[in-house]
Parts: C-alpha cells; structure tokens; sequence
C-alpha cells in the first residue's frame, strides 16, 4: 500500500490486530511476576519437573519400607478322601474311607535386624530426591528467564514499531515541506525524490516491525498459556538498578554456594560414594527376624462314623543370619563397577564446577557490557536529538539539505529503538546472571515489576 504523501498510510489489518490486542491495555496489562507465576501452571518443562521430584519423594518412601516390618495372611481351605486297605482279621480286609475337611490361617511377619545394603539404599534414595528438588528449582529459574526474555521481546518490538511510525511520519513532515520549497523555487526536486524514497523505505520497516510485535505477542501467549497477555511497559525515563554485587569474585563465590547445576553434581558424587559402599556391603550378614502364629480346624471321618473335630495352632519366633561366602565374584565386580562411576561422578562434579565459574563470569561480564550499552545509547539519544534539531535549523537558513535532515531523524529514531531495547536486554542480563549464581528467585522480580508502569 503506498504511503500517503501528506500523512501516515491507512490502518492495515496488521495495524488493525495490533489495535485490538492492546485495546483493552489499562484492564488486561501484566506484571513481570503475575505473567511468571501464570507460566508456571502451564509450563510443560517446569510441570515435568515437578513431577519428577514428586516421583522421586515416593522412590524415597518406597525405600524406608526397608525399615519397617512386613506382614502377610496366608488363609489355606482343603477336603481330602482317602480310602485304603485295613485288615479286620488274619482272613479279612475291608476298604476304609477316611474323609478330612480343614481351614486355617497364618499370619507370617518379618522385620530386618541388620541389612547395611538396605540403609544405603535408603540414603542413595534420599539424595536423589535431593537432586530432583535441585533440578525443578533450576527448571524454576529456566522459566523465569524464558518468560521475562519473552516478555521484553513484546514491549522492545513495540517499541520498535513507535519508532518506525514515528520515524515515518517524520518523514512524511519532510517530504511536505521539501515540496512546498520545490514550488516556490527554494529546493530543487531532488530533496523531494529523496523524500519520497524514504518514506518508502520506512513503510517496509513498519511492516516488518509489525509482523516482528505479532510473533513477540504470539510467543508470549504460548508461553503463558493465555490470550491477549500485554506486558507493562517501562516508566520512562529509567532508572536501571546496577549490578550488585560489582565484584565478579563476589558472583563467583555466591555460584560456588548456590548453583543448582554444582549442587547436583555434587549430590551425584555422594549417591555415587554411598552406591560403592552398598556395593562393598554385599560381602556382609544380614539378620532378619521371622514371626508365625497359625491355627487350623480339621474334621475327619472315616466310612462316615467317628467323626473327629479339633483345632490345632502353631506359632514360633526366629532369627535368620545369611552369611555371604561365594558368589562367583559377583559382587567383587559390582565394587569395582561402582568405583569407577564413582571416578566419573568426581570428574563431572569438577567439569560442573568450571562450567558454572565461566558461565557466572560470562553473565557478569554480559550485565556489565549491557549497563554500559544503555548509558551510551541513552547519550547517543540525547546527541541525536541535539544533531536533529540543529540539522533541521541549517536546512531553513540553507545550510543543509533534505537528505542531512532525513539522515538525522534516521539516525534519532534508530538509537531510540537501540536504547529501548538495551534497556530491556539489560534487565533479562541481571536476571540471567542470578540465574548462573543460582539464586533467582520471585524476590529478584520485584524490583522489575517497580521499573514498569502500573
């Protein structure tokens, strides 16, 4: 659609969508915190998560059961016939038939006395669990980031999509006024080809900036699991918290602390340590206790005279020791297997180490590049501005042309967008460098939730 040469263009239906998402600003906008917090019920990596440490907390119970006794009814009904041979005299043998009906019931109990595999078994379980909760706090903090980068990237694009239309219709201002110079003969039509030609341009980079908003909002709602979700933007002007702590030395300790990705490695060389010693417990007794109480009612006949009823009952307490003496060398290589995931889960927990160190270096470096990008774009702003304001004089008192002046706004409008979206990356920087420390929270959210309009 061409640009109208005395103003902006007609509203497209991309214009038009746009209108209608941010329609109703003031009663459906969002703040960081509640978009996070609605992530988090939707969020199929961060649900997974947390059933994973659920499912870990009941392997955790599963194990205990080692602990506690055990105890099982075994009920047991029969009939029996029977018939043989009884002699009644040297001469003479009858056949009897003897005719038996029973029902009882034993109660069977069990409790382990000593077992070192199975109280190993149950740290092993423990620790896991430890993990599982590591890993759902990191898959916490994963979303956090995901979400606040997701929802910076709404409010930079509409930032962006300001600056093109404002660059346009500046523009259009321009191309006015390099007209009416050219009819009274005080510029020639050059400054209004020169114009036109922007304005052209500037129409291609509202579209593209139009469709960027679009994807930016679409992303966010997926991510969010809601329709319509429109972020607060930013009081302007901003003032950016720094980077506290200032001392990368400081960051590094507080990962050493804090990192979920060190801690579970380290976990990881604990259950490897406690798996070699249960390994190693293979070659000791183990001593159970054993109870039983029985009792059974039987009724006998024999040719279907005499009958005979009766209880009988039975019970008993034992002690079982097992003594492991050969088992093929079984367990000799369970050990040896067992040390050497141990080697590994050492090595990784060192790897771990070097990798959070140079990640939490990297954040740090990043926050700080950012913070000093926003103060120099936020300087180059304010110089665009001056430079713009002295262009536009020069090209009345003729001076400068027409091509100075648009090179100008160009130039303004560029580093406004630049110095919106340094703001933005800015503050995603911070969160991702608590993020590295592993102490992201919800509490590092609300001073970002201040910095937005309410």
């Amino acid at each position: 659609m061409p640009i109208s040469r005395a103003g902006l263009a007609p509203m497209t239906p991309i214009v038009a969508a746009l209108v209608l998402a941010f329609g109703a600003v003031a009663a459906q906008a969002q703040s960081l915190s509640e978009v996070v917090q609605a992530a988090r019920g939707v969020d199929a990596t961060y649900l997974g998560a947390r059933s994973s440490a659920d499912a870990a907390h009941y392997r955790y119970e599963q194990a205990r059961s080692a602990h506690l006794p055990t105890a099982g009814l075994q009920v047991q009904a029969g009939r029996d016939s029977s018939t043989s041979p009884t002699p009644i005299s040297s001469t003479a043998i009858i056949n009897q038939t003897t005719k038996t009906t029973s029902l009882g019931g034993t109660v069977n109990a069990q409790q382990n006395i000593f077992n070192r595999q199975n109280d190993l078994g149950i740290d092993q379980a423990q620790k896991n669990e430890d993990i599982a909760q590591s890993q759902l706090a990191q898959a916490d903090q994963d979303l956090i980031v995901r979400v606040a980068q997701a929802y910076f990237n709404v409010l930079a694009a509409a930032d962006a999509l300001n600056s093109v239309q404002g660059n346009s219709k500046a523009i259009a201002e321009q191309l006015a006024s390099a007209k009416r110079n050219f009819e009274v003969g005080n510029a020639t039509i050059t400054d209004t080809r020169e114009a036109e030609a922007r304005a052209d341009l500037a129409r291609s980079k509202e579209i593209a900036a139009e469709n960027d908003l679009l994807v930016a909002k679409v992303t966010l709602d997926q991510l969010v699991g809601r329709n319509g979700v429109t972020p607060h933007p930013l009081v302007l002007p901003a003032v950016l918290p720094p980077v506290m702590p200032s001392q990368v030395s400081d960051w590094v300790a507080l990962a050493e602390t804090d990192s979920q990705a060190l801690k579970q490695a380290r976990v990881g060389l604990e259950v490897a340590e406690l798996a070699t010693a249960r390994a190693r417990a293979g070659h000791l007794p183990t001593l159970v206790a054993n109870a039983t109480y029985g009792r059974t009612r039987a009724h006998e006949a024999i040719d279907g005279e005499g009958a005979f009823t009766g209880n009988s009952r039975n019970a008993g307490v034992s002690v079982t020791l097992n003594v492991p003496i050969f088992s093929g060398f079984l367990i000799q290589n369970q050990v040896n297997e067992a040390v050497a995931l141990e080697q590994k889960a050492r090595t990784d927990a060192d790897g771990a180490r070097n990798q959070v160190v140079l990640a939490t270096r990297t954040a740090f470096v990043g926050a700080v590049s950012q913070a000093a990008q926003v103060k120099a774009l936020e300087a180059a702003e304010a110089s665009s501005k001056l430079s713009l304001d002295a262009t536009q004089l020069g090209y009345k008192v003729g001076v400068k042309v027409n091509l100075d002046v648009l090179n100008a706004q160009s130039q303004l409008y560029d580093t406004q967008r630049d110095a919106a979206g340094a703001r933005y990356q800015y503050l995603v920087a911070q969160l991702k460098l608590r993020q590295a420390a592993g102490n992201l929270g919800n509490n590092d959210l609300l001073p970002i939730d201040a910095l937005l309009v309410k």
